[in-house]
């Protein structure tokens, strides 16, 4: 949804999961064989119609498009977004490539210090039956081994304190502010506030920013329809239940509805587990 939002501003260009498709089902695809028939499946594709269309989906691929939109957004200087990666494009700097830790990102060392990260986030209460749902669509379940690997905030936390230590190194008055962390829950109360308070900090005339727009039209497989589709479909940001409105045990009881005793357990498990990394710093 924030990624909506912003690519209605005239100075961002986006681009979505530049290396999402190349984990799930091009060549270096490191999803078991079973999940990756399950895609296929949905896909609504012949095998070889299907691998045919995976068979240019790298990683290396995904970091070329990155490259070339940064290159564009930069030769017609604007702000380009990519998600998944998390970052908002900011003027390249000559630096010391020195980190107080390693990067623990698959993006070399050159990219990740000329951008500016931005860490979205949501209460695993939501996050994780969203994609339990979701994932269903291929046969996924939360006993899955990857739905811990899918449904955690570890990799936020490494990513946050691994920025966080390089700018204390480098600057840290300068970038006190980063990582930029946006909850949810706060952009869905008080969308406006914070989308203020993110343009203010990135340089971004916030008065730009359009807060409905046209719904999506373009086509989409199962799999697709199942993680995205809703916001596709959407003409402004979507409001529901968040964190303050309702608490774990009532959530229980909903998923023990939905699914059964032993999955709302696993995912209860799994949020008790993510929160301690969920909570990675104050929000904007």
């Amino acid at each position: 949804m924030f990624m909506k939002l912003l690519e209605t501003h005239l100075q961002v260009m986006g681009k979505q999961y530049p290396f999402m498709f190349a984990f799930q089902s091009g060549p270096d695809s490191q999803w078991p064989e079973e999940r990756k028939a399950a895609r296929l499946t949905v896909s609504g594709l012949t095998k070889e119609e299907y691998d045919k269309k995976q068979q240019s989906v790298t990683y290396q691929a995904g970091l070329d498009d990155m490259e070339k939109l940064l290159a564009k957004a930069n030769a017609e200087n604007l702000n380009a977004v990519q998600e998944e990666f998390d970052v908002v494009d900011s003027e390249e700097e000559t630096v010391d490539i020195s980190f107080p830790i390693p990067n623990p990102s698959l993006l070399p060392d050159r990219i990740v210090t000329s951008v500016s990260p931005v860490i979205i986030i949501r209460h695993p209460m939501f996050t994780l039956p969203s994609f339990a749902r979701a994932s269903a669509v291929y046969q996924g379940t939360v006993f899955d081994s990857d739905f811990v690997i899918m449904t955690t905030f570890r990799w936020q936390r490494m990513i946050y304190d691994f920025y966080r230590a390089y700018y204390d190194k480098i600057n840290p008055e300068g970038k006190k502010n980063w990582p930029i962390v946006i909850d949810g829950d706060r952009l869905v109360k008080d969308t406006q506030g914070q989308v203020k308070k993110f343009c203010a900090i990135v340089g971004l005339d916030e008065s730009q920013v359009q807060y409905s727009w046209e719904a999506s039209n373009d086509e989409m497989d199962k799999a697709g329809s199942a993680f995205v589709g809703a916001i596709a479909a959407s003409t402004c940001v979507i409001r529901g239940l968040d964190a303050s409105s309702t608490t774990l045990e009532e959530q229980v009881k909903k998923w023990t509805e939905e699914w059964d005793e032993k999955v709302a357990q696993k995912i209860k498990e799994q949020v008790e587990s993510s929160m301690e990394d969920y909570r990675i710093s104050p929000e904007i």
